[in-house]
């Protein structure tokens, strides 16, 4: 059980968001949308003070080392804040991950809201007994994100338990699984293996997603995953939004948000796995990217029409 489940509290009028940017820079313009949501729900908001910097080296960050780190420091040491919410993903969690003290958080736990990148935080987190929240960034896509992708992440801040109906998909394995579900961005997870930022695995439900990758190094990743013994602990597989995979000219499933090739890949390697698999999770770097409670208790259903899955914290 997650220690920290019966301290997080839902968000209510009057409450206080934090905003602030861990990795890539981001313009006030960017966030001006998530300032407007923030805002029509009743709820207050702060900005780290770093926020909108910018510095180069080798990547456009939002910000030094030393800057990120003191912002979302600042956001975790806040003693009346229900949430913090990532103003975008990018690159550049994992440069401060390991400075983050939790003394303080400990007293006052929040939400940490977010993707992509972002699941730096959800896992370091999530290994430590601390629920997140996986769910659109701050700054939306090009070409927006939908209706539900806000919705379900405002009814879990709400505390309300999330409930979800997909169509079936080819590559799915019938089963029904409960759980704790943990996971994310692939590469991420990938990049932690061996760290003490990855989540412990045992008789988890996995999710994963990914955008902008070849195909063999989707293969190369879960291999990887699998030769540090990830992959025969998880009980269940959630897939997510597989977009913008390998190259524009050579695949045809470039602008399909559930590339199939990348589908095949996976679902080839985890067919030695006896769990049950969905595939088309609408989560990722995608227009509709459901919110889903990281370590949040989760029953998933597949059978041959539909998939259910329900989460709760």
């Amino acid at each position: 059980m997650h220690i920290y489940h019966r301290f997080m509290k839902s968000i209510n009028e009057g409450d206080t968001l934090l905003i602030v940017a861990p990795a890539g820079t981001v313009k006030k313009e960017d966030i001006q949308s998530a300032i407007d949501l923030i805002s029509a729900q009743g709820w207050n908001y702060e900005i780290g003070k770093n926020t909108f910097n910018h510095y180069y080296f080798g990547y456009n960050y939002s910000g030094t080392v030393k800057e990120r780190l003191e912002d979302l420091q600042w956001a975790l040491d806040h003693p009346t804040a229900k949430a913090i919410w990532f103003a975008r993903g990018g690159y550049g969690g994992v440069q401060i991950v390991d400075f983050l003290k939790l003394n303080k958080f400990k007293e006052n736990p929040k939400w940490l809201i977010g993707y992509s990148d972002n699941t730096v935080f959800h896992q370091h987190f999530n290994r430590r007994g601390i629920p997140t929240l996986h769910a659109t960034v701050c700054k939306p896509l090009p070409e927006g994100h939908s209706e539900e992708t806000y919705t379900t992440m405002i009814e879990a801040l709400k505390g309300n338990v999330l409930h979800y109906e997909i169509d079936t998909h080819s590559f799915n394995k019938e089963g029904k699984v409960e759980g704790i579900i943990t996971g994310g961005n692939l590469s991420i997870l990938y990049s932690l293996l061996g760290s003490r930022s990855l989540d412990h695995f045992e008789d988890k439900i996995l999710f994963i997603e990914d955008w902008h990758e070849n195909y063999y190094h989707i293969d190369r990743m879960i291999i990887g995953m699998k030769r540090a013994g990830v992959l025969n602990k998880i009980k269940g597989l959630l897939v997510g939004a597989f977009t913008k995979m390998d190259s524009k000219d050579e695949n045809k499933f470039y602008n399909d948000p559930y590339d199939e090739e990348a589908y095949s890949v996976i679902s080839s390697r985890f067919q030695k796995y006896n769990i049950p698999m969905a595939f088309g999770f609408p989560s990722g770097h995608v227009f509709d990217t459901r919110a889903i409670i990281m370590g949040g208790k989760s029953l998933l259903e597949i059978n041959k029409d539909n998939v259910k899955l329900s989460i709760e914290i």
